[in-house]
């Protein structure tokens, strides 16, 4: 017995225009509650993913945050948001006047480069969150040889090579499906927008499906492998801490293992972050892809409230994201608002008195200006630690103590100096340790 393939046809966007008659040409009279309390929620959304994007790209950007994320995750991000920012942009502000009005006001042409958009754009995010989950599965499994093979020149070609790779993959199959006739309709219940319109069933699943499992997978399997592994290598270090405590002495390569842990933080915090984002995603897209696959499957259309709740609720989206990446991350926060206040508030950050002052003999700490250890940066609390602990550093700052009116000082006391120390010279003092 021979089945046929039950083909579906777009509805036609004239009959769907807001010029058609049987729309009241009045914007007003037209308007309902329902119809304003969902453009409300398309204005405050569309509002709060550019406003949010934007400032992810600015202070991700700045050279305030550099130092606390490397090159390749900070390409990343900025590819995420930037196609966040262009959804805010090309895609969810044409669909504020159709929600109350429940008509496509803009003609064909804007609605074919909507559903264009809609579907490469989107694509286009979840395989930028599948090279993110595949960059810190990469780093935190093989740290030394992500490290070693890293450069600024190398990341930045690689990130550009495969988001632009995957950005023309993306454009070219919805341009394939939405540009020709009957490949696009306007979605007055759920998208309030044009989308690319599927004449298949099977294909409309195997969209959603493609857009949504394989994403999920990835993200999942990289992000559990990698904070698995790192936390038996975490266990691990803390045993071998633990079994022999004599090993932790202070050593010239104090430094490189400051960097290392240093490293090692900053990969911490990214993943955190990023697998944050990541489940996000998942969290919010699911709710959508079950709908589309349920409508494909039975031929019927989900209720209007359910429909639209469940198209906005996976374009919100692209505003959790930055909110997330600001929730998480501390040194993001600190950064951001030194930036909101400089920009916005015209407020200078306070230029902080310099406390410590190295040169190739001493280390002089000046107690009137109330020295806070804390705030030193890493950078500086090896080579503290190394010239305060080590013998030879003191037997130069004695011999540099040496003045014409501390002769009668044969040694120096700790914390007070010598009893005939004049008191003018007492700048140079050891910090209490």
């Amino acid at each position: 017995m021979h089945h046929k393939t039950m083909v579906l046809v777009a509805p036609s966007l004239h009959n769907m225009s807001c010029s058609h008659p049987r729309f009241d040409p009045d914007v007003w009279r037209s308007m309902d509650f329902s119809g304003s309390l969902q453009a409300t929620i398309v204005l405050i959304l569309t509002v709060g993913v550019l406003a949010a994007n934007m400032m992810l790209i600015l202070i991700i950007n700045s050279r305030k945050y550099s130092k606390y994320i490397h090159s390749q995750p900070r390409y990343l991000l900025t590819s995420l948001a930037s196609n966040d920012l262009a959804m805010g942009f090309f895609v969810t502000p044409f669909a504020i006047i159709p929600s109350f009005r429940r008509c496509w006001p803009y003609g064909e042409l804007l609605c074919q480069i909507q559903a264009l958009l809609r579907g490469a754009i989107s694509q286009q995010s979840a395989v930028i969150l599948i090279c993110m989950a595949m960059d810190r599965y990469m780093c935190m499994l093989h740290p030394a040889r992500y490290h070693k093979h890293s450069s600024k020149k190398f990341h930045f070609q690689g990130c550009v090579a495969i988001i632009s790779l995957t950005w023309i993959l993306s454009v070219t199959l919805f341009a394939a499906l939405a540009l020709p006739k009957g490949g696009y309709y306007f979605n007055p219940t759920g998208m309030m927008a044009c989308e690319p319109f599927y004449s298949h069933a099977s294909v409309r699943i195997l969209a959603a499906c493609g857009f949504y499992f394989p994403t999920t997978m990835i993200l999942m399997y990289c992000y559990g492998s990698a904070f698995h592994v790192n936390k038996l290598r975490l266990r691990k270090a803390g045993c071998n801490v633990i079994a022999d405590p004599e090993r932790i002495t202070v050593t010239e390569d104090i430094a490189e293992s400051k960097v290392l842990t240093h490293e090692r933080r900053l990969s911490a915090s990214a993943s955190r972050t990023m697998a944050a984002i990541s489940l996000g995603f998942i969290v919010l897209v699911t709710p959508w892809t079950i709908q589309e696959v349920v409508a494909a499957c039975t031929g019927s259309r989900a209720p209007q409230p359910l429909d639209f709740f469940a198209t906005w609720l996976a374009l919100s989206n692209s505003f959790w994201n930055p909110f997330l990446y600001w929730l998480l991350n501390n040194q993001f926060r600190r950064v951001g608002r030194e930036f909101i206040s400089n920009k916005f508030f015209c407020k200078k950050s306070p230029s902080k008195p310099q406390h410590f002052v190295s040169n190739s003999s001493s280390c002089q700490i000046h107690h009137q200006q109330g020295c806070d250890f804390e705030r030193l940066s890493e950078k500086y609390w090896g080579e503290i630690l190394e010239r305060t602990l080590s013998a030879t550093s003191l037997n130069a700052l004695q011999k540099s103590g040496s003045h014409p009116r501390m002769d009668g000082c044969n040694g120096m006391q700790r914390g007070g100096g010598c009893g005939g120390m004049h008191r003018e010279t007492r700048d140079i003092s050891l910090p209490d340790l």
